[in-house]
């Protein structure tokens, strides 16, 4: 019973219909209940794979087209008729899908998803959710679901910016007579700027622990790229191998422009090299082991593998594992707590823990870093792209043969200096014969060592 509590509090749904793996046929069928029929009805999509991370995109997005069909409004409706749900999921098909970054949008309706089901089971909406119910106290108590998550408030501001963008296009494309005001989060709620860093220890701890799961892998080649580059986490995961030419990461892809948030131009490390070498098409891609049952060649093992826009779930696990957490607390100040698993035989929760940081951090690590080390502030701003620069400078800068040399020599003293916790960060040494460090301290903490 508890398991099927799980699979229906993880899974991905829209309104009625949500999406269930039927694996003994490699599909991913759309479910709904008929209540008329008092059964719970099936669509095939005709999708397989998606391990890992969950469902694959193009089974995402059969659910959205199906969900539409069934529930397109004819007309502009009032708010006490206009389903939110509905609204959200034509905001991402009709609007999001054009931007650069759509999984980014897509995560945060899945939040407010699951709070309007929670809003349900509390009794504080008696069907589905409308746009009449959106109001200071409703967005008061999305907040407030956030913060027992433990995310900040200016993830929670994102996530409530996702709503706003829904109900205002809606309201552009004539779907709803009017778009209600969303309030923002309290300024006191959102973050002072972050001072949250890694140790070298902790860094070690957690590379191991990324490298540990293939399904973790692509985080962990994220990581060496962010640990290497000081880039920004949306140009790492957008990089392609056209991007890295002549031992340099062109982070701002030619078909790109430039905005505030300037993508740099750096070069490739040493120690990152051989990690990047012979990468054919997106970088960062999702990659785990196929069943072995259904390998063609019995000797000759099979993954599935997909284009990787958010290594956050990979990261947030690797955290945890590798002891970089806190524990989840109440609205009430108390350890927020996972229901007992029966079927092991557990008689009371254990606690629910958050990593201590996100893939960003990696980034204000490194550049923190770099300043300890004495690197000149014009090479850290040019490798972080926190620096504007002339054309000349931007065009022809980086084919100087000392470009960021200072800058390239403190990443490989970084990564020497490495070895002294683990040696996972070297391609030619990152089997099995690595010590890790995040099992030696679950050890510890079992009393084994």
């Amino acid at each position: 019973m508890g398991r099927t509590a799980d699979a229906a509090e993880n899974r991905v749904q829209l309104g009625a219909f949500w999406l269930e793996y039927r694996a003994e046929r490699d599909d991913w069928s759309i479910c709904w209940y008929d209540a008329a029929a008092r059964t719970r009805r099936r669509r095939k999509t005709g999708i397989g794979g998606g391990t890992g991370d969950g469902p694959p995109e193009a089974a995402r997005e059969a659910l959205a087209r199906h969900y539409l069909e069934a529930s397109k409004p004819a007309a502009p409706q009032p708010k006490a008729k206009a389903l939110v749900p509905e609204l959200l999921a034509i905001w991402l098909r009709d609007h999001v899908s054009t931007k650069e970054d759509p999984a980014r949008y897509a995560i945060s309706v899945q939040h407010w998803l699951r709070f309007f089901d929670r809003q349900r089971k509390l009794g504080h909406v008696i069907n589905g959710v409308t746009v009449a119910d959106v109001n200071n106290a409703f967005v008061d108590r999305f907040i407030t679901f956030r913060k027992s998550e433990g995310v900040g408030g200016h993830t929670i501001s994102r996530d409530i910016a996702a709503l706003r963008g829904s109900l205002n296009h809606a309201w552009r494309e004539e779907l709803i007579e009017a778009a209600p005001f969303v309030k923002e989060v309290a300024a006191k709620d959102k973050a002072k700027p972050r001072d949250l860093i890694y140790t070298m220890e902790e860094v070690a701890a957690l590379l191991e622990a990324l490298w540990s799961r293939p399904e973790r892998r692509h985080a962990f080649l994220y990581s060496m790229i962010a640990l290497s580059t000081c880039g920004r986490s949306e140009a790492i995961l957008d990089l392609h191998d056209h991007q890295l030419d002549r031992g340099l990461i062109f982070f701002l892809d030619p078909d790109r422009d430039q905005t505030s948030k300037r993508r740099s131009i750096v070069p490739i490390a040493p120690t990152l090299a051989p990690w990047l070498d012979g990468v054919t098409g997106k970088v960062i891609k999702f990659r785990a082991p196929i069943a072995e049952a259904k390998w063609t060649d019995p000797a000759a093992p099979e993954y599935f593998e997909r284009d990787c826009y958010d290594v956050g779930k990979a990261f947030e696990g690797a955290l945890i594992e590798a002891g970089i957490c806190k524990s989840v607390l109440n609205v009430d100040g108390s350890p927020k707590m996972h229901p007992p698993r029966r079927k092991l035989g557990e008689t009371v929760g254990r606690p629910v823990l958050k990593g201590k940081g996100t893939p960003n951090t990696l980034r204000h690590t490194i550049i923190t870093e770099m300043h300890r080390r004495g690197v000149a502030e014009a090479q850290i701003d040019a490798a972080s792209g926190h620096a504007g620069e002339g054309t000349n400078k931007r065009n022809y800068r980086h084919l100087r043969p000392d470009y960021l040399a200072e800058l390239i020599t403190a990443v490989e003293d970084y990564w020497q200096e490495m070895r002294r916790f683990t040696s996972v960060h070297l391609r030619s040494q990152c089997g099995p014969s690595v010590v890790s460090l995040a099992a030696a301290r679950a050890d510890k903490r079992l009393g084994n060592g």
